[in-house]
């Protein structure tokens, strides 16, 4: 069953009755194309600058690097910094810069005479601008003799992106809340058995209700594609509503959906797979159901630091096979 998508009714979040925004079920800016009116304004636009950008922030880097087809603007831009001598650049899936003006200036002089300014700027545009300032500071002539240099380097860097903390973990909550929003009445979703979830989307809370999790998700990944995916079970014999959610078939993680949930009818594993890079939606086994897991199990998976190293090298593996060139030579965990 699929939800009408209209753009008046009761918000899934503050359940107020208002004009509902389009959601991207995923991000977008991660390649996200499956959007529904599920919020409100006022909804939608704290998500997005509260736990949406945390995570497009840290993941976004993954969708520039195999350049995925967004449906609005750029490449999500991401830092890095140089392993010499910490120098801090962006790059934008095409050209990498650095962020910041860097500016050498050495002057040789005799006596109060400038004899030659030796300039170092990382555009033409701010080195102009440098030179326009050392003339008026030291009265120069415009007969002065320019000799411009590029200077070409291969450059190692490295970068730090963060897949587990509080707001991420709110907003791939969300991401799960999502789906039910979709294919389920809506009868069921503003009922007391969500109440949790959606409190915990809104403001966070003592206990979180969603973590990284790689132990019990490797169903998630078929360690080929870097898929998104959506899978939600119903665990009728402890009315455990669960979600998995993995993000380029790499990141996994576990949501408790629900603790309380009963229903009086059987309902298939909910299932949502797209393919980023080809803009496609995947179409699997509609049978599948998910390994029943307790509370403990989705929440505190108690991963390994090797374990969560090694899936993470399989997932990177994949998204390397999409940018041919390119290569993560080393992951480290804090």
């Amino acid at each position: 069953m699929t939800k009408n998508t209209s753009k008046d009714g009761k918000c899934f979040s503050c359940c107020k009755q208002k004009i509902l925004t389009k959601e991207h079920v995923f991000p977008q800016a991660l390649g996200g194309k499956l959007s529904v009116s599920t919020y409100c304004k006022e909804c939608n636009e704290r998500f997005g600058s509260e736990i949406d950008s945390q995570l497009i922030k840290n993941l976004g880097y993954f969708a520039t690097t195999i350049n995925i087809n967004r449906d609005r603007g750029k490449n999500q831009p991401y830092d890095l910094i140089t392993v010499k001598d910490a120098t801090e650049l962006t790059y934008d899936g095409k050209k990498l810069s650095i962020k910041k003006p860097i500016f050498k200036i050495e002057i040789e002089k005799d006596g109060y005479e400038v004899k030659a300014i030796d300039i170092t700027a990382r555009t033409e545009s701010e080195l102009y601008k440098k030179i326009a300032s050392i003339k008026r500071k030291y009265n120069l002539s415009s007969e002065k003799q320019k000799i411009f240099k590029e200077h070409h380097s291969s450059i190692d860097t490295k970068m730090s992106c963060t897949f587990d903390n509080s707001l991420i973990r709110r907003a791939i909550a969300k991401i799960a809340y999502n789906l039910i929003c979709i294919k389920l009445p809506e009868s069921y979703i503003l009922s007391a058995s969500f109440d949790d979830i959606r409190e915990y989307i809104r403001f966070g809370g003592k206990i979180d209700l969603a973590a990284a999790n790689f132990s019990y998700t490797q169903f998630m990944s078929d360690y080929t594609r870097p898929l998104h995916k959506i899978h939600i079970s119903l665990n009728k014999r402890s009315n455990i509503v669960a979600g998995f959610v993995c993000l380029f078939g790499t990141f996994r993680y576990a949501v408790l959906i629900s603790k309380d949930f009963q229903s009086h009818f059987e309902w298939p594993g909910l299932d949502y797979t797209f393919d980023p890079f080809t803009s496609k939606k995947i179409f699997g086994n509609i049978y599948f159901r998910s390994p029943e897991l307790s509370i403990d199990q989705l929440l505190s998976p108690n991963d390994s630091l090797q374990f969560i190293l090694n899936e993470l090298s399989k997932g990177y593996k994949i998204i390397e096979q999409y940018n041919k060139g390119y290569k993560f030579l080393k992951i480290e965990i804090d």
